[in-house]
């Protein structure tokens, strides 16, 4: 199964959108440079012991700088062309839509979103911040929520929140918040601060920011 299988075909997967291929852009011009400096170091050293030493940093940061090429063109949600990430000032509705673990690529509801455990799987659910925290879906077979699932999910809540201003939705992430902080012991949360968000989408976050 591709990554885009069942995705209707007007939808844009994430990586695609303008600033997504903006960072897609920083991605391959900064492991460009990583590697162009062991293979200078190689070229300077000649054949030796050490030039085999470059050559595993080469094969180290080749195999680091794909993944991150992959994890990043894989980042699990799609927008339609009207979403504000596409930034084609389109008056019609603002959709997005989530792909699951199984490949399964659904429609995303009007709340935000966060993880939790799967009781009998290895990975994290979906759960809708809503009065219930209905799971979604099982999400990932992630182990741990890394750098990586935690950016995946900032970038997810922020393409649902732009979706709700461009649809001017009342925004009720605050209610979320709240409801949180009452803690009966069903939700482990830690909310990514500002800056988090910032850094993850950097303009979009921005443009969230002014119109709140």
């Amino acid at each position: 199964m591709t990554f885009e299988e069942g995705l209707p075909d007007h939808f844009i997967v994430f990586s695609q959108t303008p600033k997504a291929q903006e960072h897609t852009r920083r991605i391959f011009v900064r492991f460009c440079l990583f590697l162009l400096l062991p293979l200078m170091g190689i070229v300077l050293v000649g054949t030796s012991f050490l030039s085999l030493i470059l050559l595993g940093v080469f094969v180290i940061i080749l195999v680091v700088g794909w993944s991150e090429w992959q994890h990043w063109q894989r980042i699990p949600f799609a927008v339609s062309p009207s979403h504000p990430m596409m930034e084609l000032d389109s008056i019609k509705q603002a959709e997005v839509m989530i792909r699951l673990q199984d490949g399964r690529w659904v429609e995303a509801g009007e709340n935000r979103y966060r993880l939790i455990q799967d009781d009998l799987l290895s990975g994290f659910n979906l759960v809708a911040l809503d009065e219930d925290y209905t799971i979604f879906g099982y999400f990932t077979e992630e182990k741990t929520i890394g750098a990586r699932l935690r950016r995946t999910m900032a970038l997810l809540n922020q393409s649902l929140a732009l979706r709700d201003a461009h649809n001017e939705v009342e925004d009720e992430i605050e209610d979320a918040r709240k409801r949180e902080s009452m803690d009966y012991g069903l939700l482990d949360r830690d909310w990514p601060e500002e800056m988090e968000l910032e850094d993850a989408a950097g303009p979009i976050a921005k443009k969230l920011m002014r119109q709140e």
